[in-house]
């Protein structure tokens, strides 16, 4: 009895609830995409033609992916930047199947390999790509830190881990009390309707 009425009460509050959850979240949507926007296109920036081009291509992208999966989550930032990276690199489709979301990244060949790219400004280009992987979430963990000293020492610029603190600050999502309140309520009542469009999906 008790589900059914929870049931009906879905049906009844699913439309206005849902709207009402869309109005809550859009602000914070909006200036999410907004962030995504900007990492974007300072990858862009930062991967110019010339390294686009580089035989590395795979090395530079497994780099990426284990910056983003080093703090155990998979951001929507991060994973822009990531589609992003890997439309540049032009990757084959050898080299596509062969990338590995599930393993632990093998570390010592991703260094060694991103050791061997000759051109010096190639490396510092990868290592501010890097950067901006790290910087993605606008906090910067402490395992993605730990990494990213790894990959730019490899790199031979460990120096452009002074930039980090300043990109963590340009790709913040900063919100006000009352944005973080609307925020919340939004996603309460999204997951308060999870049940309805499971039923309806």
């Amino acid at each position: 009895m008790a589900r059914r009425q929870r049931s009906f009460l879905h049906r009844l509050l699913a439309r206005p609830a849902g709207a009402l959850s869309a109005w809550l979240l859009a602000p914070s949507q909006r200036r999410a995409a907004q962030v995504r926007q900007r990492l974007v296109g300072s990858l862009v920036t930062a991967l110019p033609p010339a390294v686009q081009a580089t035989d590395q291509g795979l090395v530079i992208v497994q780099g990426a992916l284990a910056l983003s999966l080093a703090d155990g989550r998979f951001g929507q930032q991060e994973w822009e930047l990531y589609r992003e990276c890997l439309a540049r690199l032009k990757l084959s489709d050898s080299q596509l199947r062969s990338i590995n979301m599930r393993d632990s990244p093998d570390l010592g060949r991703i260094g060694a390999g991103l050791a061997a790219l000759g051109d010096g400004a190639h490396r510092l280009a990868v290592g501010r790509c890097y950067c901006l992987f790290a910087a993605a979430d606008g906090e910067g963990d402490a395992a993605e830190l730990g990494l990213l000293k790894t990959l730019l020492e490899a790199l031979g610029h460990p120096e452009l881990e002074q930039e980090l603190p300043a990109l963590c600050r340009q790709f913040r999502q900063s919100e006000s009390w009352l944005g973080r309140q609307r925020a919340a309520w939004g996603e309460r009542l999204a997951r308060w309707l999870l049940p309805t469009a499971a039923a309806h999906g």
